[in-house]
């Protein structure tokens, strides 16, 4: 397995250690299981939010398109 080496400022040491043992118990390896678990965490954020933008992207080109406003019972329209 590759090793990484991290240097955190000490604030950021305290809250990873503290965290891993509040997850993890304190057992070996929580500190690596609470960065990787982070890592995961960050990667659906960016995924949710480049999904957001071209969500808000193609709601404005809607309005080019003249898809205007609509009323609420027109989307449940029978």
């Amino acid at each position: 397995m590759p090793q990484v080496v991290l240097s955190l400022d000490e604030k950021y040491d305290r809250k990873l250690r503290r965290l891993a043992k509040i997850l993890y118990g304190g057992r070996k390896g929580s500190m690596s299981e609470a960065v990787e678990q982070g890592l995961e965490l960050l990667e659906k954020k960016i995924k949710r939010d480049k999904a957001y933008k071209e969500l808000l992207l193609l709601a404005e080109n809607a309005k080019k398109h003249g898809i205007g406003k609509f009323k609420r019972e027109d989307a449940y329209a029978e």
